[in-house]
């Protein structure tokens, strides 16, 4: 379910692997929108308008979810080493999924607008081996077919509108994403045990693990930082690292690390004559025009106007 004739070359120069990923080329799709291009590292988006196809789709090694935004679709899906095909209504604001690693038949009848997420393999074998303590090989997310689910649709949007703003800077922000994908997908579709263990008490982040990651954004708020680079600085795994943080400090690593970017960046309007394109450097953003709409968005003023007071 995607522009299926571009987007498996995309994904392959974002997340290179050791073997193509072999799926079917269709020549009716036509791509709108993708993230390729902005460096992100455990997610490639893709939005596209789609014409009626049928085609076996050949295993794809990272996690596929697709998110119908206008028009619905009749789907059948027969799995490999199936004989029953599922039929299922794709509708606006459903979901399906290509199972990762396995081949899959596909009949879409209809021309839906999807937005396909690939979740990077690696990310999901952490995730898996965190949470259920086990080889991710061993584990599976059970697939999914014209199925609504409020919080994977408010994640999908946040994606979506980052690839249409082509913004090269959320780079963090999309890997806090790609997690919390993650997380709730094995939290709501994978084994029972997952979801236990999502639900249990959550152990918190030592003091000095968090005061370690604060430290190091503070140092380095101009640099594109990685959700994988804070935890290391903490001394934890990602997925806890961004889970712990956001219930300890009350926001995700995200917004923190775009609170104090605002926050230097205020210091510098006033203290300094900087031009706006230093300053925008110098607090993380990849370009002044970017770091105004960000100020503004945040603050309600534009930084000219905060300098003047």
């Amino acid at each position: 379910m995607s522009d299926l004739n571009r987007m498996p070359d995309a994904v392959e120069r974002e997340f290179p692997v050791t073997e193509t990923h072999g799926i079917a080329r269709l020549q009716n799709n036509r791509l709108l929108a993708s993230s390729e291009g902005l460096g992100w590292r455990h997610l490639y988006a893709s939005l596209a308008s789609e014409q009626p196809w049928s085609a076996t789709v050949r295993p794809v090694q990272h996690h596929c979810l697709a998110y119908c935004l206008h028009q619905s679709a009749r789907i059948t899906r027969r799995l490999a080493g199936g004989r029953v095909k599922h039929t299922a209504q794709l509708r606006p604001r459903h979901f399906g999924t290509v199972p990762q690693g396995m081949e899959s038949h596909w009949e879409v009848e209809g021309s839906p607008q999807v937005l396909l997420l690939y979740l990077h393999k690696s990310l999901m074998d952490k995730a898996i081996e965190q949470a259920c303590e086990k080889p991710a090989d061993t584990v599976s997310i059970t697939p999914i077919l014209g199925t609504p689910d409020p919080l994977l649709e408010q994640l999908a949007g946040a994606v979506l509108d980052s690839v249409r703003q082509r913004d090269g800077t959320s780079t963090l922000y999309i890997d806090c994403l790609a997690h919390t994908i993650a997380a709730h997908l094995l939290h709501r579709y994978g084994p029972r045990s997952t979801s236990e263990a999502f639900g249990g008490a959550r152990p918190a982040l030592s003091q000095s693990g968090l005061q370690r990651a604060v430290d190091y954004i503070e140092s380095a708020l101009e640099e594109d930082l990685s959700l994988e680079t804070l935890a290391a600085h903490a001394g934890y795994s990602s997925h806890f690292f961004a889970r712990a943080f956001r219930e300890q400090m009350g926001v995700s690593p995200h917004r923190y690390v775009l609170d104090r970017r605002i926050e230097r960046a205020k210091r510098l309007l006033i203290h300094t004559d900087m031009p706006l394109v230093h300053i925008a450097l110098q607090t993380g953003f990849s370009s002044q025009s970017h770091f105004s709409s960000a100020f503004k968005r945040m603050t309600g003023v534009t930084p000219g106007g905060y300098r003047r007071g």
